[in-house]
Protein backbone atom coordinates (compact mmCIF):
# COMPACT_ATOMS: atom_id res chain seq x y z
CA UNK A 1 0.00 0.00 0.00
CA UNK A 2 1.79 3.19 -0.87
CA UNK A 3 2.43 5.76 1.85
CA UNK A 4 2.43 9.93 0.93
CA UNK A 5 5.09 11.81 2.07
CA UNK A 6 2.45 14.53 2.44
CA UNK A 7 0.69 12.85 5.56
CA UNK A 8 3.85 12.39 7.17
CA UNK A 9 4.40 15.76 6.46
CA UNK A 10 0.95 17.02 7.54
CA UNK A 11 0.47 14.70 10.65
CA UNK A 12 3.96 15.82 11.90
CA UNK A 13 2.53 19.62 10.91
CA UNK A 14 -0.31 18.60 13.03
CA UNK A 15 1.16 17.09 16.23
CA UNK A 16 3.58 20.13 16.18
CA UNK A 17 0.59 22.56 15.88
CA UNK A 18 -1.15 20.79 18.25
CA UNK A 19 1.37 20.69 20.74
CA UNK A 20 2.72 24.27 20.29
CA UNK A 21 -1.74 25.26 20.98
CA UNK A 22 -1.76 23.01 23.97
CA UNK A 23 1.55 24.25 25.76
CA UNK A 24 1.01 27.67 24.68
CA UNK A 25 -3.14 27.28 26.63
CA UNK A 26 -1.46 25.80 29.11
CA UNK A 27 0.88 28.50 29.80
CA UNK A 28 -1.83 30.82 29.09
CA UNK A 29 -4.19 29.45 31.89
CA UNK A 30 -0.73 29.42 34.48
CA UNK A 31 -0.01 32.84 33.59
CA UNK A 32 -4.26 33.71 33.95
CA UNK A 33 -3.91 32.29 37.45
CA UNK A 34 -0.96 33.69 38.27
CA UNK A 35 -2.96 37.25 37.38
CA UNK A 36 -6.04 35.98 39.61
CA UNK A 37 -3.26 35.52 42.42
CA UNK A 38 -1.95 38.73 42.05
CA UNK A 39 -5.40 40.32 41.99
CA UNK A 40 -6.77 38.34 45.20
CA UNK A 41 -2.71 39.14 46.65
CA UNK A 42 -3.49 43.10 46.29
CA UNK A 43 -7.20 42.67 47.94
CA UNK A 44 -5.75 40.83 50.45
CA UNK A 45 -2.73 43.19 51.08
CA UNK A 46 -6.31 46.11 51.08
CA UNK A 47 -7.79 44.10 53.58
CA UNK A 48 -4.59 43.58 56.13
CA UNK A 49 -4.01 47.06 55.25
CA UNK A 50 -7.82 47.92 56.10
CA UNK A 51 -7.73 45.64 59.31
CA UNK A 52 -4.49 47.29 60.89
CA UNK A 53 -6.19 50.93 60.19
CA UNK A 54 -9.44 49.85 61.78
CA UNK A 55 -6.76 48.48 64.40
CA UNK A 56 -5.08 51.89 64.64
CA UNK A 57 -8.29 53.82 64.99
CA UNK A 58 -9.67 51.65 67.49
CA UNK A 59 -6.41 52.56 69.53
CA UNK A 60 -6.83 56.00 68.48
CA UNK A 61 -10.20 56.40 70.32
CA UNK A 62 -8.72 54.31 73.34
CA UNK A 63 -5.99 56.43 73.23
CA UNK A 64 -8.47 59.60 73.16
CA UNK A 65 -10.78 58.02 75.89
CA UNK A 66 -7.08 58.15 77.90
CA UNK A 67 -6.55 61.84 77.18
CA UNK A 68 -10.49 62.71 78.19
CA UNK A 69 -10.36 60.91 81.13
CA UNK A 70 -6.72 62.54 82.16
CA UNK A 71 -7.82 66.36 81.46
CA UNK A 72 -11.99 65.30 82.99
CA UNK A 73 -12.95 65.99 79.71
CA UNK A 74 -16.27 64.86 79.05
CA UNK A 75 -16.83 67.00 76.40
CA UNK A 76 -14.74 64.40 74.17
CA UNK A 77 -17.09 61.37 74.23
CA UNK A 78 -19.26 62.90 71.13
CA UNK A 79 -16.33 62.42 69.62
CA UNK A 80 -14.77 59.26 70.88
CA UNK A 81 -18.99 58.16 70.00
CA UNK A 82 -18.63 59.41 66.60
CA UNK A 83 -15.15 57.96 66.22
CA UNK A 84 -16.58 54.47 67.26
CA UNK A 85 -19.53 54.69 64.86
CA UNK A 86 -17.25 55.25 61.79
CA UNK A 87 -15.60 51.91 63.10
CA UNK A 88 -18.53 49.64 63.53
CA UNK A 89 -19.50 50.83 59.91
CA UNK A 90 -16.29 50.25 58.28
CA UNK A 91 -16.12 46.85 60.18
CA UNK A 92 -19.58 46.26 58.92
CA UNK A 93 -19.12 47.05 55.14
CA UNK A 94 -15.51 44.88 56.06
CA UNK A 95 -17.69 42.43 56.99
CA UNK A 96 -19.80 42.42 53.95
CA UNK A 97 -17.18 42.56 51.24
CA UNK A 98 -15.52 39.88 52.73
CA UNK A 99 -18.51 37.51 52.66
CA UNK A 100 -19.04 38.49 49.06
CA UNK A 101 -15.71 37.77 48.14
CA UNK A 102 -15.58 34.25 49.73
CA UNK A 103 -12.24 33.86 50.53
CA UNK A 104 -10.86 30.30 52.16
CA UNK A 105 -11.29 31.61 55.41
CA UNK A 106 -14.48 33.26 55.66
CA UNK A 107 -15.72 31.01 58.17
CA UNK A 108 -13.13 31.73 60.84
CA UNK A 109 -12.70 35.35 59.78
CA UNK A 110 -16.77 35.75 60.04
CA UNK A 111 -15.91 34.42 63.57
CA UNK A 112 -13.62 36.94 64.51
CA UNK A 113 -15.14 39.42 63.33
CA UNK A 114 -18.23 38.85 65.24
CA UNK A 115 -16.11 38.80 68.18
CA UNK A 116 -15.33 42.18 67.62
CA UNK A 117 -17.68 43.20 67.15
CA UNK A 118 -18.80 42.34 70.16
CA UNK A 119 -15.73 43.67 71.70
CA UNK A 120 -16.93 47.24 70.14
CA UNK A 121 -20.09 47.15 71.88
CA UNK A 122 -18.66 46.03 75.33
CA UNK A 123 -16.08 49.30 74.94
CA UNK A 124 -19.16 51.11 74.19
CA UNK A 125 -20.62 50.15 77.27
CA UNK A 126 -17.54 50.80 79.10
CA UNK A 127 -17.05 54.39 77.78
CA UNK A 128 -20.72 54.87 78.39
CA UNK A 129 -19.98 54.33 82.09
CA UNK A 130 -16.89 56.04 81.81
CA UNK A 131 -18.22 59.51 80.63
CA UNK A 132 -20.97 59.16 82.47
CA UNK A 133 -19.05 59.15 86.06
CA UNK A 134 -16.91 62.43 84.27
CA UNK A 135 -20.07 63.69 83.76
CA UNK A 136 -21.48 63.66 87.23
CA UNK A 137 -17.77 64.63 88.86
CA UNK A 138 -17.85 61.20 90.41
CA UNK A 139 -14.56 59.36 91.17
CA UNK A 140 -13.89 57.06 88.44
CA UNK A 141 -13.27 53.13 88.72
CA UNK A 142 -10.81 51.71 87.74
CA UNK A 143 -12.42 48.21 86.80
CA UNK A 144 -13.95 50.04 84.05
CA UNK A 145 -10.18 51.25 82.73
CA UNK A 146 -9.31 47.82 83.00
CA UNK A 147 -12.62 46.59 80.70
CA UNK A 148 -11.54 49.26 78.73
CA UNK A 149 -7.76 48.26 78.66
CA UNK A 150 -8.77 44.50 78.00
CA UNK A 151 -10.98 45.37 75.33
CA UNK A 152 -8.42 47.33 73.43
CA UNK A 153 -6.31 44.09 74.02
CA UNK A 154 -8.61 41.98 72.53
CA UNK A 155 -8.88 43.84 69.97
CA UNK A 156 -5.83 44.28 69.15
CA UNK A 157 -5.41 40.10 69.34
CA UNK A 158 -8.31 39.60 66.76
CA UNK A 159 -7.08 42.19 64.26
CA UNK A 160 -3.89 40.23 64.24
CA UNK A 161 -5.63 36.83 64.35
CA UNK A 162 -7.75 38.33 61.24
CA UNK A 163 -4.42 39.51 59.33
CA UNK A 164 -2.68 36.15 59.94
CA UNK A 165 -5.60 34.16 58.16
CA UNK A 166 -5.07 36.88 55.44
CA UNK A 167 -1.56 36.33 55.83
CA UNK A 168 -1.91 32.83 55.47
CA UNK A 169 -4.22 33.53 52.04
CA UNK A 170 -1.40 35.47 50.77
CA UNK A 171 1.19 32.95 51.77
CA UNK A 172 -0.68 30.00 50.22
CA UNK A 173 -1.45 32.94 46.68
CA UNK A 174 2.29 33.03 46.71
CA UNK A 175 2.99 29.63 46.89
CA UNK A 176 0.58 28.62 44.10
CA UNK A 177 1.96 31.23 41.79
CA UNK A 178 5.93 30.16 42.44
CA UNK A 179 4.18 26.44 41.98
CA UNK A 180 2.68 27.88 38.75
CA UNK A 181 5.62 29.26 37.51
CA UNK A 182 8.06 26.59 38.40
CA UNK A 183 5.50 24.60 36.00
CA UNK A 184 5.19 26.67 32.98
CA UNK A 185 9.40 26.68 33.42
CA UNK A 186 9.12 23.05 33.79
CA UNK A 187 7.04 23.08 30.81
CA UNK A 188 9.18 25.02 28.87
CA UNK A 189 12.30 22.86 29.33
CA UNK A 190 10.17 19.68 28.80
CA UNK A 191 8.55 21.04 25.40
CA UNK A 192 11.86 22.83 24.03
CA UNK A 193 13.75 19.87 24.58
CA UNK A 194 10.98 17.51 23.29
CA UNK A 195 11.12 19.91 20.38
CA UNK A 196 14.78 20.15 19.88
CA UNK A 197 14.60 16.11 20.11
CA UNK A 198 11.67 16.30 17.27
CA UNK A 199 13.74 18.46 15.20
CA UNK A 200 16.70 16.48 14.92
CA UNK A 201 14.41 13.40 14.66
CA UNK A 202 12.89 14.89 11.69
CA UNK A 203 15.88 15.93 10.52
CA UNK A 204 17.30 12.99 10.75
CA UNK A 205 14.19 11.42 8.77
CA UNK A 206 13.78 14.16 6.50
CA UNK A 207 17.69 13.57 5.29
CA UNK A 208 17.21 9.59 4.77
CA UNK A 209 13.92 9.16 3.26
CA UNK A 210 13.97 13.08 1.61
CA UNK A 211 17.36 14.92 1.02
CA UNK A 212 19.54 12.09 0.70
CA UNK A 213 17.34 9.95 -1.81
CA UNK A 214 16.66 13.52 -4.04
CA UNK A 215 20.81 13.96 -3.95
CA UNK A 216 21.08 10.48 -5.06
CA UNK A 217 18.72 11.23 -7.78
CA UNK A 218 20.28 14.26 -8.83
CA UNK A 219 24.16 12.09 -8.78
CA UNK A 220 22.19 9.77 -11.20
CA UNK A 221 20.67 11.91 -13.45
CA UNK A 222 24.18 13.57 -14.06
CA UNK A 223 25.63 10.01 -14.92
CA UNK A 224 22.55 9.83 -17.32
CA UNK A 225 23.44 13.19 -18.90
CA UNK A 226 27.77 11.65 -18.90
CA UNK A 227 25.95 8.38 -21.41
CA UNK A 228 25.53 6.18 -18.36
CA UNK A 229 21.88 4.60 -18.96
CA UNK A 230 22.59 1.61 -16.71
CA UNK A 231 22.26 2.86 -13.63
CA UNK A 232 18.89 2.15 -11.86
CA UNK A 233 17.99 3.24 -8.20
CA UNK A 234 16.71 0.90 -5.35
CA UNK A 235 14.37 2.17 -2.52
CA UNK A 236 12.32 0.12 0.12
CA UNK A 237 10.40 3.72 0.46
CA UNK A 238 6.35 3.82 -0.19
CA UNK A 239 6.04 6.77 -0.44
CA UNK A 240 6.06 9.46 -3.77
CA UNK A 241 10.36 9.34 -2.80
CA UNK A 242 9.92 5.90 -4.10
CA UNK A 243 6.89 6.31 -6.94
CA UNK A 244 10.03 8.81 -8.26
CA UNK A 245 12.72 6.10 -8.27
CA UNK A 246 10.75 3.94 -10.42
CA UNK A 247 9.28 6.50 -12.71
CA UNK A 248 13.27 7.34 -13.19
CA UNK A 249 14.15 3.67 -13.37
CA UNK A 250 11.25 3.34 -15.68
CA UNK A 251 12.52 6.17 -17.77
CA UNK A 252 16.42 5.22 -17.90
CA UNK A 253 14.78 1.58 -19.15
CA UNK A 254 13.11 3.31 -21.87
CA UNK A 255 16.23 5.65 -22.48
CA UNK A 256 18.00 2.50 -22.87
CA UNK A 257 16.04 0.56 -25.11
CA UNK A 258 15.71 3.70 -27.54
CA UNK A 259 19.29 3.98 -27.24
CA UNK A 260 20.02 0.31 -27.89
CA UNK A 261 17.58 0.42 -30.84
CA UNK A 262 19.44 4.06 -32.16
CA UNK A 263 22.62 2.07 -31.59
CA UNK A 264 21.61 -1.07 -33.67
CA UNK A 265 19.72 1.35 -36.19
CA UNK A 266 23.07 2.81 -36.49
CA UNK A 267 25.17 -0.02 -36.45
CA UNK A 268 22.56 -1.72 -39.63
CA UNK A 269 22.86 1.82 -41.30
CA UNK A 270 26.68 1.79 -41.00
CA UNK A 271 26.69 -1.71 -42.52
CA UNK A 272 24.51 -0.89 -45.04
CA UNK A 273 26.58 2.34 -45.62
CA UNK A 274 29.74 0.07 -45.61
CA UNK A 275 28.48 -2.02 -48.08
CA UNK A 276 27.15 0.36 -50.23
CA UNK A 277 30.55 1.88 -50.42
CA UNK A 278 32.12 -1.23 -50.55
CA UNK A 279 29.57 -2.25 -54.18
CA UNK A 280 30.65 1.67 -55.27
CA UNK A 281 34.21 1.13 -54.76
CA UNK A 282 33.85 -2.35 -56.58
CA UNK A 283 31.86 -0.77 -59.33
CA UNK A 284 34.21 1.99 -59.49
CA UNK A 285 37.43 -0.47 -59.14
CA UNK A 286 35.91 -2.78 -61.61
CA UNK A 287 34.89 0.75 -64.05
CA UNK A 288 38.45 1.81 -63.51
CA UNK A 289 39.72 -1.42 -64.52
CA UNK A 290 37.61 -1.77 -67.47
CA UNK A 291 38.98 1.83 -68.38
CA UNK A 292 42.59 0.48 -68.04
CA UNK A 293 42.05 -2.69 -69.42
CA UNK A 294 40.69 -0.83 -72.29
CA UNK A 295 43.44 1.93 -72.34
CA UNK A 296 45.69 -1.56 -72.31
CA UNK A 297 44.28 -3.29 -74.76
CA UNK A 298 44.01 -0.08 -76.80
CA UNK A 299 47.77 0.36 -76.02
CA UNK A 300 48.45 -3.54 -77.04
CA UNK A 301 46.68 -3.44 -79.98
CA UNK A 302 48.56 -0.14 -81.29
CA UNK A 303 51.61 -2.16 -80.15
CA UNK A 304 50.66 -5.14 -82.12
CA UNK A 305 49.97 -2.84 -85.18
CA UNK A 306 53.11 -0.92 -84.91
CA UNK A 307 55.38 -4.23 -84.21
CA UNK A 308 53.76 -5.53 -87.49
CA UNK A 309 54.70 -2.67 -89.35
CA UNK A 310 58.01 -2.23 -87.84
CA UNK A 311 58.96 -6.30 -88.21
CA UNK A 312 57.51 -6.00 -91.68
CA UNK A 313 59.12 -2.57 -93.08
CA UNK A 314 62.75 -3.16 -90.53
CA UNK A 315 62.75 -6.42 -90.04
CA UNK A 316 62.94 -7.35 -94.14
CA UNK A 317 65.45 -4.77 -95.03
CA UNK A 318 67.45 -5.49 -91.73
CA UNK A 319 67.67 -9.49 -92.90
CA UNK A 320 68.61 -8.35 -96.62
CA UNK A 321 70.98 -5.68 -95.00
CA UNK A 322 72.28 -8.81 -92.95
CA UNK A 323 72.48 -11.21 -95.94
CA UNK A 324 74.05 -8.75 -98.42
CA UNK A 325 76.77 -8.16 -95.04
CA UNK A 326 77.88 -11.75 -95.12
CA UNK A 327 78.40 -11.55 -99.13
CA UNK A 328 80.34 -8.64 -98.47
CA UNK A 329 82.57 -10.63 -96.02
CA UNK A 330 82.42 -13.68 -97.83
CA UNK A 331 83.63 -11.65 -100.73
CA UNK A 332 86.45 -9.75 -98.74
CA UNK A 333 87.85 -13.09 -97.40
CA UNK A 334 88.06 -14.49 -101.01
CA UNK A 335 89.69 -11.42 -102.37
CA UNK A 336 93.33 -11.27 -102.74
CA UNK A 337 94.31 -8.06 -101.24
CA UNK A 338 97.91 -7.52 -100.56
CA UNK A 339 97.66 -5.01 -97.61
CA UNK A 340 96.72 -7.40 -95.27
CA UNK A 341 95.90 -4.02 -92.72
CA UNK A 342 93.41 -3.02 -95.31
CA UNK A 343 91.50 -6.34 -95.24
CA UNK A 344 91.42 -6.40 -91.72
CA UNK A 345 90.30 -3.08 -91.17
CA UNK A 346 87.60 -3.79 -93.44
CA UNK A 347 86.59 -7.58 -91.73
CA UNK A 348 86.21 -5.01 -88.30
CA UNK A 349 83.87 -2.47 -90.03
CA UNK A 350 81.64 -5.28 -91.22
CA UNK A 351 82.12 -6.99 -87.63
CA UNK A 352 80.80 -3.92 -86.07
CA UNK A 353 77.87 -3.51 -88.85
CA UNK A 354 77.49 -7.36 -87.51
CA UNK A 355 76.66 -6.17 -84.26
CA UNK A 356 74.26 -3.38 -84.39
CA UNK A 357 72.16 -5.43 -86.88
CA UNK A 358 72.12 -7.94 -84.27
CA UNK A 359 71.45 -5.78 -82.08
CA UNK A 360 68.49 -4.10 -84.00
CA UNK A 361 67.30 -7.33 -84.39
CA UNK A 362 67.33 -7.90 -80.76
CA UNK A 363 65.39 -4.27 -80.04
CA UNK A 364 62.84 -5.76 -82.83
CA UNK A 365 62.07 -9.15 -81.44
CA UNK A 366 61.76 -7.79 -77.67
CA UNK A 367 59.84 -5.26 -78.66
CA UNK A 368 57.21 -7.92 -81.13
CA UNK A 369 57.71 -10.08 -77.84
CA UNK A 370 56.27 -7.11 -75.51
CA UNK A 371 53.59 -6.25 -77.72
CA UNK A 372 52.68 -9.29 -78.47
CA UNK A 373 52.49 -10.95 -75.11
CA UNK A 374 50.57 -13.86 -74.65
CA UNK A 375 47.10 -14.48 -72.29
CA UNK A 376 48.43 -16.76 -69.05
CA UNK A 377 47.30 -20.02 -68.49
CA UNK A 378 46.19 -19.91 -64.83
CA UNK A 379 46.45 -22.70 -62.95
CA UNK A 380 46.32 -23.56 -58.68
CA UNK A 381 49.93 -23.04 -57.53
CA UNK A 382 51.60 -22.31 -54.57
CA UNK A 383 53.34 -18.73 -54.24
CA UNK A 384 55.64 -19.54 -51.31
CA UNK A 385 56.79 -22.53 -53.49
CA UNK A 386 57.77 -20.09 -56.01
CA UNK A 387 59.70 -18.00 -53.88
CA UNK A 388 61.65 -20.75 -52.59
CA UNK A 389 62.70 -21.99 -56.51
CA UNK A 390 63.54 -18.59 -57.13
CA UNK A 391 65.92 -18.47 -54.21
CA UNK A 392 67.43 -21.19 -55.04
CA UNK A 393 67.78 -19.97 -58.67
CA UNK A 394 69.45 -16.75 -57.75
CA UNK A 395 71.77 -18.81 -54.72
CA UNK A 396 74.65 -18.66 -57.19
CA UNK A 397 75.17 -15.35 -58.43
CA UNK A 398 73.77 -13.61 -54.67
CA UNK A 399 76.67 -16.14 -53.66
CA UNK A 400 79.28 -14.59 -55.95
CA UNK A 401 78.49 -10.84 -54.68
CA UNK A 402 78.81 -11.82 -51.11
CA UNK A 403 74.45 -11.32 -50.66
CA UNK A 404 72.21 -12.95 -48.25
CA UNK A 405 69.00 -14.54 -49.51
CA UNK A 406 66.26 -14.44 -47.18
CA UNK A 407 62.66 -16.10 -48.02
CA UNK A 408 59.64 -15.41 -45.32
CA UNK A 409 56.46 -16.81 -46.75
CA UNK A 410 53.64 -17.11 -44.88
CA UNK A 411 52.60 -20.42 -44.14
CA UNK A 412 48.70 -19.66 -43.95
CA UNK A 413 48.35 -18.48 -47.46
CA UNK A 414 46.02 -20.94 -50.37
CA UNK A 415 46.28 -21.74 -53.54
CA UNK A 416 46.59 -18.87 -55.82
CA UNK A 417 45.30 -18.87 -59.85
CA UNK A 418 48.43 -18.15 -61.49
CA UNK A 419 50.44 -18.94 -64.61
CA UNK A 420 53.52 -20.36 -63.11
CA UNK A 421 56.15 -19.78 -65.70
CA UNK A 422 54.91 -16.22 -66.23
CA UNK A 423 54.81 -15.81 -62.56
CA UNK A 424 58.47 -16.77 -62.40
CA UNK A 425 59.51 -15.08 -65.48
CA UNK A 426 58.45 -11.71 -63.44
CA UNK A 427 59.92 -12.58 -60.05
CA UNK A 428 63.11 -13.61 -61.27
CA UNK A 429 63.15 -10.02 -63.63
CA UNK A 430 62.74 -8.26 -59.95
CA UNK A 431 65.72 -10.68 -57.85
CA UNK A 432 68.09 -10.19 -60.70
CA UNK A 433 67.70 -6.63 -61.26
CA UNK A 434 68.27 -6.28 -56.90
CA UNK A 435 71.29 -8.53 -56.86
CA UNK A 436 72.80 -6.28 -59.99
CA UNK A 437 71.86 -3.26 -57.44
CA UNK A 438 74.26 -4.57 -55.01
CA UNK A 439 77.88 -5.29 -56.40
CA UNK A 440 79.24 -5.26 -52.96
CA UNK A 441 77.16 -7.11 -50.73
CA UNK A 442 73.99 -6.89 -49.08
CA UNK A 443 70.71 -8.74 -48.18
CA UNK A 444 68.05 -9.87 -50.71
CA UNK A 445 64.38 -10.60 -48.61
CA UNK A 446 61.47 -12.28 -50.61
CA UNK A 447 58.26 -12.48 -48.48
CA UNK A 448 54.83 -13.40 -49.25
CA UNK A 449 52.19 -12.41 -46.41
CA UNK A 450 48.37 -12.55 -46.67
CA UNK A 451 45.99 -9.50 -46.58
CA UNK A 452 42.65 -10.15 -46.74
CA UNK A 453 41.49 -12.15 -50.00
CA UNK A 454 44.83 -11.14 -51.42
CA UNK A 455 48.37 -11.81 -51.09
CA UNK A 456 51.25 -9.37 -51.03
CA UNK A 457 54.69 -10.43 -52.26
CA UNK A 458 57.45 -8.05 -51.19
CA UNK A 459 61.14 -8.40 -53.56
CA UNK A 460 63.59 -6.39 -51.26
CA UNK A 461 67.33 -5.29 -51.91
CA UNK A 462 69.49 -3.23 -49.65
CA UNK A 463 71.27 -1.71 -52.81
CA UNK A 464 72.00 1.36 -53.92
CA UNK A 465 68.50 2.42 -54.89
CA UNK A 466 66.72 4.59 -57.77
CA UNK A 467 66.30 8.11 -57.87
CA UNK A 468 62.93 9.58 -56.68
CA UNK A 469 62.74 11.06 -60.09
CA UNK A 470 63.20 7.92 -62.27
CA UNK A 471 60.22 5.92 -59.81
CA UNK A 472 57.62 7.48 -62.09
CA UNK A 473 59.61 5.86 -65.49
CA UNK A 474 60.72 2.70 -64.16
CA UNK A 475 57.52 0.72 -65.42
CA UNK A 476 57.77 2.36 -69.51
CA UNK A 477 59.02 1.11 -72.17
CA UNK A 478 62.25 1.34 -73.23
CA UNK A 479 63.05 3.25 -70.19
CA UNK A 480 66.55 1.99 -68.32
CA UNK A 481 69.75 3.21 -66.65
CA UNK A 482 71.73 -0.28 -67.29
CA UNK A 483 74.32 -0.54 -69.75
CA UNK A 484 73.46 -2.52 -72.61
CA UNK A 485 69.55 -2.64 -70.98
CA UNK A 486 66.68 -2.50 -73.69
CA UNK A 487 64.17 -1.11 -71.25
CA UNK A 488 61.90 -3.79 -71.04
CA UNK A 489 62.49 -5.88 -67.97
CA UNK A 490 60.24 -3.81 -65.86
CA UNK A 491 57.58 -3.41 -68.20
CA UNK A 492 57.15 -7.19 -69.10
CA UNK A 493 56.71 -7.73 -65.20
CA UNK A 494 54.19 -5.06 -65.24
CA UNK A 495 52.16 -6.62 -67.77
CA UNK A 496 52.49 -10.30 -66.25
CA UNK A 497 51.45 -8.64 -62.79
CA UNK A 498 48.39 -6.40 -64.02
CA UNK A 499 47.55 -9.77 -66.35
CA UNK A 500 46.64 -11.56 -62.95
CA UNK A 501 44.59 -8.85 -62.49
CA UNK A 502 47.23 -7.67 -59.67
CA UNK A 503 49.34 -4.38 -59.12
CA UNK A 504 52.60 -3.40 -58.68
CA UNK A 505 54.65 -0.58 -56.80
CA UNK A 506 57.81 0.60 -55.89
CA UNK A 507 59.66 2.17 -53.15
CA UNK A 508 62.69 3.29 -53.05
CA UNK A 509 65.60 5.08 -51.41
CA UNK A 510 69.29 6.18 -52.71
CA UNK A 511 71.83 4.41 -50.56
CA UNK A 512 69.38 2.43 -48.68
CA UNK A 513 67.62 0.18 -50.83
CA UNK A 514 64.17 -1.09 -52.70
CA UNK A 515 61.08 -2.97 -52.12
CA UNK A 516 59.03 -3.73 -54.92
CA UNK A 517 55.55 -4.94 -53.82
CA UNK A 518 53.22 -6.58 -55.57
CA UNK A 519 49.60 -7.44 -54.60
CA UNK A 520 47.32 -10.87 -56.24
CA UNK A 521 44.42 -11.55 -55.32
CA UNK A 522 43.52 -14.87 -53.96
CA UNK A 523 39.82 -15.08 -55.33
CA UNK A 524 40.01 -14.34 -59.01
CA UNK A 525 37.64 -11.29 -58.99
CA UNK A 526 38.99 -9.67 -55.57
CA UNK A 527 40.06 -6.13 -55.98
CA UNK A 528 43.23 -5.83 -54.55
CA UNK A 529 44.49 -2.38 -55.75
CA UNK A 530 43.30 -0.26 -53.13
CA UNK A 531 46.34 -2.12 -51.08
CA UNK A 532 49.18 -1.11 -52.52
Amino acid sequence: MKRKLSSYIGTAFFINVFAIISVGGICIMMVNDMVRNISHLEEESENVARIYRLNDRIQKTIYTVHSSIIDYDGSLKTDVMGMLDKIEDDLKKYKETEQQEQSPHVNEENILLDKLQDNLVGMRRVLDEIYQDLLIASPLDESGFKKLEGFGFNIHNLTQSINDLHFKTVSGLVKESYSKMYFILLLYLVSSAVGILASCVGYIVLTRHTIRPIINLASATEKISSGDLAIRLDTASETEIGTLYQSFNAMTAKLQEHEKKREDFNRTLESLVKERTRELRESEESLRRTQSELLRMEKIATLGQIATSVNHEIKTPLNVLYMNLQLLIRKINKCDIVENELKSGMLDLTEIINGEIARINEIIEEFVKYARFPAPNFKQNRINKILSDIAEMVTHNAHESDITIEVMPDETLDLLQIDEKMMIQALLNLCMNAIQAMPYGGLLRLASKKEGKCVKILIEDTGQGIEADDLQHIFDPFFTKKDGGLGFGLAIVQRIIENHKGAISCKSEVGQGTIFEIVLPIPPNSICQEII
